[in-house]
């Protein structure tokens, strides 16, 4: 045995040349996705293969599960929605002469249903830690299950998010489950 290393680089390098960097030190689009898929975020310390396959996770426990939550959330809030409700019917009309449901009171009921559903709801949390929280559908009836960080201003989406996932009023746009 002899105490020396030889150690010749990979095929086909040279020396000086980087396969991920231009000269200027800038990445080629080789090395962003590279390094987006290796480096660490700073606000969480997860790489973004691990946002990603969280957010998948979160995605699938959302649909396996929407039912089964959004009927207990609806529960825990039923009583205050049907008074909620019968307030409504009072001050906006309805149904429209065409007997169709009004669009002002479609949005008015979502807007106050995720109000409540979010103030009467049990705290869920998704696999990554996110919080189950209520969003108003735009221009159908209902609410939507949106998964948010703790602290998060959902005054932001307070007029309604469309099922495209279009946040009403803006330009902006969220993901969907």
């Amino acid at each position: 045995m002899s105490d020396e290393l030889n150690h010749h680089g990979i095929l086909g390098m040279h020396w000086g040349i980087r396969r991920f960097q231009n000269k200027d030190g800038t990445l080629t689009p080789a090395g962003r996705k590279r390094y987006d898929e290796d480096f660490t975020t700073r606000e969480e310390g997860n790489t973004l293969k691990d946002q990603k396959r969280l957010e998948k996770k979160d995605s699938n426990w959302a649909k396996k599960n929407y039912d089964r939550i959004y009927n207990q959330a609806f529960k825990d809030s039923k009583k205050e929605i049907k008074e909620f409700a019968k307030e409504l019917n009072q001050t906006l009309d309805s149904r429209l002469k065409s007997g169709k449901l009004s669009y002002n009171y479609v949005n008015a009921y979502n807007q106050g249903l995720a109000e409540i559903m979010n103030r009467n709801a049990r705290d869920v949390r998704a696999p990554s830690g996110k919080l189950v929280k209520w969003v108003a559908k735009r221009g159908e009836m209902g609410v939507h299950m949106a998964l948010a960080d703790e602290g998060y201003d959902l005054s932001q989406v307070k007029r309604g998010v469309y099922g495209s996932g279009r946040i009403a009023y803006r330009k902006k746009s969220v993901n969907t489950v």
